[in-house]
């Protein structure tokens, strides 16, 4: 069964639905989106219903699950046509032509409050915590992230070393993108972040890293983004929605800034004894101005 005869299905059954799942199938035929990219939890959630209730929606439909339930809007979602730099440009420009920029700056604000309040949830808060007990474990950590998702990597990077040694940038810089990798395996961590348009280098880069044993951690905007593999990969995903013409990426910086806070909180004696090293060795250089009475945070 595809979309649309799943969509006409509810459609034609729903008069016949118990309340509690007239009220399931509502937001479903509402909001397909959030069938493909969200958890059954996350999307009973979102429903404001029971979890059992999506399972017994799905089952009505006639499927043995939610996750079969929730495939043909993941190919649905898959195939939507991209909105093109240009078009997405004119739509902005026709929207903030007409004195509405204050309105678009509170859109903006608020898109990026509703992420945040995502990130609250328990499902997702259980992700991150998981997600930084696997890089405390790790053996090398290498920080991917391509196009506009790099400075994500880098502050991710940046922060770590001030108390650890073992996380790598892997930024391509003179072409030497594949080189970065080498010696990725088992017992090593990619943290991989990407959006829609996903980078090619960072989908190749997790190809990489689970052929040779190694595991991933992806932040990334979709349940069907080629760096989510189900079973295969640890996803955190984030929203990026924003009016402007390019997305996000303020909700993956919290993740990544919230992974760096749990390494530390998790790195005993040994980050201390690192964080100590590395202040001398920034204060050596006189990296930051100071004067006598200002203190600032690194």
């Amino acid at each position: 069964m595809n979309f649309e005869e799943i969509i006409a299905r509810l459609e034609s059954a729903f008069a016949h639905l118990s309340p509690q799942l007239k009220h399931a199938a509502r937001y479903v035929i509402d909001n397909p989106d959030d069938v493909a990219l969200y958890s059954m939890r996350q999307l009973a959630a979102h429903a404001d219903v029971h979890p059992s209730t999506m399972v017994r929606l799905a089952r009505e439909m006639g499927f043995e699950g939610h996750a079969q339930f929730q495939e043909p809007f993941q190919v649905r979602l898959r195939s939507k046509p991209k909105v093109s730099y240009v078009g997405g440009a004119r739509e902005l420009q026709a929207r903030g032509g007409n004195g509405n920029t204050a309105s678009l700056i509170s859109e903006m604000f608020d898109m990026e409050c509703t992420a945040f309040q995502a990130l609250h949830q328990q499902d997702n808060l259980d992700d991150i915590i998981k997600a930084s007990e696997i890089l405390c474990g790790a053996r090398n950590i290498f920080a991917v992230g391509a196009r506009s998702m790099y400075p994500v990597a880098f502050y991710f990077h940046y922060a770590c070393r001030m108390f650890t040694n073992n996380v790598h940038l892997v930024g391509g810089h003179g072409g030497t993108f594949a080189d970065q990798l080498r010696g990725v395996g088992k017992g090593d961590v990619v943290l991989a972040t990407s959006f829609s348009p996903y980078s090619r280098n960072t989908v190749r880069a997790v190809d990489y890293a689970l052929e040779h044993g190694a595991q991933v951690v992806a932040v990334t905007d979709s349940s069907v983004s080629p760096i989510a593999r189900q079973k295969e990969t640890m996803t955190i995903l984030v929203s990026n929605e924003s009016p402007s013409l390019f997305h996000s990426i303020v909700p993956a910086m919290a993740v990544i800034e919230a992974l760096v806070m749990l390494m530390i909180a998790r790195g005993g004696a040994k980050a201390l004894t690192a964080l100590e090293h590395s202040e001398e060795q920034l204060n050596g250089f006189d990296a930051y101005w100071l004067d006598k009475v200002t203190r600032v945070r690194r």
